[in-house]
């Protein structure tokens, strides 16, 4: 058993603590409420998912051609592009630029991308003071946790958590309102950003026909955050690309229902290079991130995970995810999307127990605005596996056995007492440390009918 897959099981055993789910449950059923009003936007929701279906495919199978031209249109427009392989060439680049320019303070946005190279540590060993500009981000830094979802990076945590945690942190009073947390979170994000000289984001999607970047968000911290900086880096994975402007009208609309459960987010905002009036001053950067995406692509059923708009909808509705959380993955990407990506992008060897975090319910595929069948490539991971016999030998051994024991009926027919001690040595004594297993019957059902 790997390292990860010991400590996932672990962390896992969160999903026995009472409290963690009643709050799990308790604010993913609000998001299932707001999901379901805001499909009553639609006339047609099913249509709607189809053409998001065909245009995300359309731009994976041209995807070579839609990077190229973003890249051309982009540097046109006065920007720069750059090509990372995996996550140090990302953090490498990005160190050159905040370096250069002997910058003294960056301020990021919260984004799955800038997670998956995992930019926070190295800012922090690099001794740059990083600023939070997204008001859930900024709780996760002052509470030192990491990010449990997506979209609602502190789903995990009450109101009088929150409150709890600003207050040793901040000083802000006990018993203070929400309305209270948030003015105060904004007044201090709004501090930050007049201090970084670099504003890292993420993308929502890349146009390759204008050559400009995607950025939504509900805040207004990013916009502030992009007229401040001198530099503007985007980290985005090469999946992000579309083939045209026209696109967001189907894209944009289906992310912020399913992301949140509203019409559309507040804030849409189409960046395609720096200010005209800059004078040079200011510089605005794409790093195109591959980190395994070329791996997935050459897999014909996985690349469809690719296809992902990062909404969030599956992680929220997943039973798995409910119980166990979002740190106990391991991975920038977590529920049943992240479970299909992560063995194949971080290595099957480490990451093959995610292809258990899966009931098969089909809940996530049912509600995925892009209609990935989340669930058959499930399937289709295990079925790698399977073929590779990459997996936990004692398990393996374990199952044999088992299966040998229920094929044979003189061994099924044995006493009770054998069957207590055959099961002790074969199966791992932790395996129900929490759940009860139930006793043997003194005599067989093939017993009992001949009786």
């Amino acid at each position: 058993m790997s390292d990860r897959s010991l400590k996932f099981k672990s962390d896992s055993l969160i999903a026995f603590n009472e409290e963690h789910w009643q709050k799990m449950n308790y604010n993913t059923g609000c998001y299932e409420k707001r999901f379901l009003s805001s499909k009553n936007n639609y006339r047609d929701a099913e249509l709607e998912r189809q053409r998001a279906y065909l245009l995300r495919n359309k731009s994976l199978m041209n995807l070579e051609k839609l990077l190229v031209d973003f890249e051309t249109r982009f540097k046109e427009n006065g920007g720069t592009v750059l090509w990372a392989r995996d996550a140090e060439d990302a953090r490498d680049m990005i160190w050159e630029l905040v370096n250069k320019r002997d910058i003294h303070g960056v301020a990021r946005t919260n984004s799955t991308a800038l997670d998956e190279i995992e930019i926070n540590d190295y800012l922090k060993l690099k001794r740059v003071p990083l600023y939070e500009t997204s008001v859930a981000r900024f709780i996760l830094k002052a509470a030192d946790q990491s990010s449990y979802h997506p979209v609602f990076p502190t789903i995990n945590l009450s109101k009088e958590e929150i409150n709890g945690i600003l207050n040793e942190r901040y000083k802000l009073k006990l018993g203070s309102t929400s309305k209270q947390m948030v003015n105060f979170i904004r007044h201090q994000i709004n501090q930050d950003i007049k201090k970084a000289q670099v504003c890292l984001t993420g993308a929502s999607f890349l146009l390759s026909d204008v050559g400009g970047v995607v950025l939504t968000e509900n805040e207004g911290n990013i916009v502030k955050s992009c007229a401040e900086a001198r530099i503007h880096i985007v980290v985005a994975g090469i999946d992000k690309v579309i083939s045209s402007m026209e696109d967001l009208s189907i894209l944009l609309p289906l992310t912020s229902a399913h992301a949140t459960g509203k019409e559309m987010t507040a804030v849409n905002t189409i960046i395609s290079g720096p200010a005209k009036n800059s004078d040079g001053k200011c510089q605005t950067v794409v790093i195109l991130l591959d980190n395994g995406r070329t791996d997935l692509l050459g897999n014909e059923v996985i690349r469809q995970s690719l296809s992902c708009i990062q909404c969030g909808a599956c992680v929220s509705v997943c039973p798995i995810y409910k119980n166990i959380g979002g740190i106990t993955y391991g991975t920038p990407y977590i529920g049943p999307i992240g479970t299909v990506m992560a063995p194949l992008m971080y290595g099957l060897k480490e990451f093959q127990h995610f292809t258990t975090l899966c009931s098969l319910c089909g809940r996530c595929s049912e509600v995925c605005p892009v209609k990935i069948p989340i669930q058959d490539l499930m399937i289709e991971n295990r079925r790698i596996i399977a073929e590779k016999r990459i997996g936990d030998a004692k398990y393996e051994a374990l199952m044999k056995s088992m299966i040998g024991h229920c094929k044979s009926r003189k061994k099924m027919d044995c006493p009770q007492w054998l069957k207590k001690l055959e099961y002790k040595q074969l199966v791992n004594k932790s395996a129900f440390t929490k759940r009860f297993m139930p006793e043997f019957a003194p005599k067989s059902f093939n017993q009992k009918t001949k009786e």
